[in-house]
């Protein structure tokens, strides 16, 4: 028998529909995924549904090759990279994957995003974002240089596409995006400023805030 978890079908429905609120995707942009807790098995976005007629029922179930199990819809076209995740990082719960209009200008425009807001600091422990070059996605190059990159960050950019998060959970992985743009679009305002510099956070002070962060399992490595 397959297993399922109803409230984390009912939290990747309305996490994608926060996220399409927030500006964080638009329409169908994007996926969330989470592994159903204890088992080898992953709940995902559908491919090419609305955010807005998404509902819990329409989530697919997957296993660890990305085969789908469970469900009517195709599953997302960048399962293979979920899935990957998960096979390397079994301490991670969840993924997501946004397309945020700040930070993709600063990508594009290969400004990398410093740490200058302390919630950036701490959702992801003072390592800031991996960069992903730009790939055909949904192809195992792909997923592997995107799994590559997560070694060593919470979170990457994949150039000219988006961002893709990694958490303990879906909350986790979710702030962790909303974190991200915030800091992208302060950067980016500021930049647009030209008076001076853009100020960034003391290292001393962003030391302090990774020990803070993984103290309190904000930024755990993978």
């Amino acid at each position: 028998m397959i297993p399922d978890a109803p409230q984390v079908r009912r939290d990747l429905v309305r996490l994608a529909r926060h996220a399409e609120s927030l500006g964080l995707v638009s329409y169908a942009q994007g996926n969330l995924s989470a592994r159903i807790l204890g088992t080898d098995y992953v709940l995902i976005t559908p491919s090419g549904v609305p955010y807005s007629e998404l509902e819990p029922q329409d989530i697919v179930t997957v296993d660890l090759a990305g085969r789908p199990v469970h469900g009517a819809l195709e599953p997302s076209s960048e399962t293979i990279v979920h899935v990957m995740t998960y096979q390397a990082y079994p301490q991670v719960g969840a993924c997501v994957h946004v397309e945020p209009p700040y930070l993709n200008a600063l990508a594009v425009a290969n400004v990398p995003l410093p740490n200058v807001l302390g919630n950036f600091v701490y959702l992801f422990g003072g390592q800031g974002l991996g960069v992903v070059p730009a790939l055909c996605s949904g192809t195992r190059e792909f997923a592997e240089r995107s799994v590559q990159a997560l070694a060593h960050h919470f979170g990457v950019v994949w150039k000219n596409h988006g961002l893709f998060c990694v958490g303990q959970d879906l909350g986790h992985a979710f702030n962790r995006c909303v974190a991200a743009e915030q800091a992208a679009r302060v950067y980016y305002l500021a930049l647009l400023l030209r008076q001076t510099s853009p100020d960034l956070i003391p290292r001393d002070v962003e030391e302090e805030m990774v020990e803070i962060a993984r103290a309190r399992g904000w930024a755990r490595p993978l």
